[in-house]
């Protein structure tokens, strides 16, 4: 497919550069003019479709109280075949740990503040008119166990069993999946925080998964140890300038789901008949075993 001409045709939008900037699982990104982000997707994908994603990013942009920026979508175009949507650029560098290292203690302690309030102001939205997009993270993981059990379960090995067995069992023991509801962006990691020359936070991208859900949900990557991500000290910081949140409970979820990573995987090819993602999940929960990771965490 032309990019270009899909662009043009569509938005009576004139393209003189265009240069891709990323590719997910189903979706493209592209910089036009040096301007403006456009995004391409051609799968379908009722949970993580444009349509929510525009309607989320309008209710944002009228509601919030917040100097940082979100996607202001000025493009948009839905269909079975490909959807779009397009907005001004947001400039700036995205939040690291090569960025993060290079900050003072001050600029640090600053930026920690604005996520902090950022978040705040994000979860305190009255989100009666997005209310439809309730996302249960707790009930999708035990359909997708479900799928799992009526498909390729017989074909794991007892290792790779007892490591989801381990999993289901602390996932119905633990009430981390009871606390507050509210509008979240749901993949709060580095790579969507945009800084500024200052390193002041700026803007916030790729709102694809957001929904209403559990509020502990936005921490879970400001509280990874990763290369990605900066570290889980701080997340903690971040949390105890956001407040009247229960920390222990948020680093319990943030490990919940960095325990559910490769079934997750394993699940997500089995709905996708995508035998690569099938063999890395098992790969990867053959490993945590191999190294007594979550065997006995329940």
């Amino acid at each position: 497919m032309n990019i270009k001409k899909l662009i043009e045709k569509e938005f009576d939008f004139k393209v003189d550069k265009i240069k891709k900037i990323g590719k997910g699982y189903d979706s493209v990104a592209f910089e036009i003019n040096n301007k403006y982000i456009f995004k391409i997707k051609y799968s379908k994908n009722t949970k993580k479709g444009y349509e929510k994603e525009k309607s989320i990013y309008d209710f944002i942009n009228r509601n919030i109280k917040s100097n940082v920026n979100i996607p202001n979508i000025e493009f948009s175009y839905i269909s079975d075949e490909v959807s779009i949507l397009g907005y001004k650029k947001i400039n700036g560098v995205f939040l690291g740990p090569k960025v993060y290292r290079k900050m003072t203690e001050v600029q640090k302690d600053l930026l920690k503040q604005d996520i902090a309030t950022f978040l705040r102001s994000l979860h305190e939205l009255d989100y009666k008119d997005v209310q439809q997009y309730k996302i249960d993270n707790k009930q999708n993981v035990l359909e997708e166990y479900q799928l799992l059990r009526s498909t390729i379960y017989d074909e794991l090995s007892d290792v790779e069993k007892m490591y989801i067995e381990t999993f289901m069992k602390r996932l119905l023991s633990t009430d981390v999946f009871n606390g507050k509801k509210c509008l979240c962006h749901n993949e709060f990691s580095c790579n969507h925080l945009i800084l500024d020359k200052n390193y002041k936070l700026i803007g916030v991208i790729d709102f694809g998964d957001a929904g209403i859900i559990d509020e502990y949900c936005d921490f879970v990557y400001l509280l990874e140890d990763s290369e990605e991500e900066i570290g889980t000290e701080f997340g903690k910081q971040i949390l105890n300038i956001y407040g009247n949140i229960d920390i222990e409970k948020a680093e319990e979820y943030q490990d919940i789901v960095e325990h559910y990573y490769p079934i997750e995987t394993l699940v997500y090819g089995i709905k996708n008949n995508n035998k690569k993602f099938i063999k890395r999940g098992r790969k990867e929960i053959k490993n945590r075993v191999k190294n007594n990771l979550y065997v006995n965490k329940i």
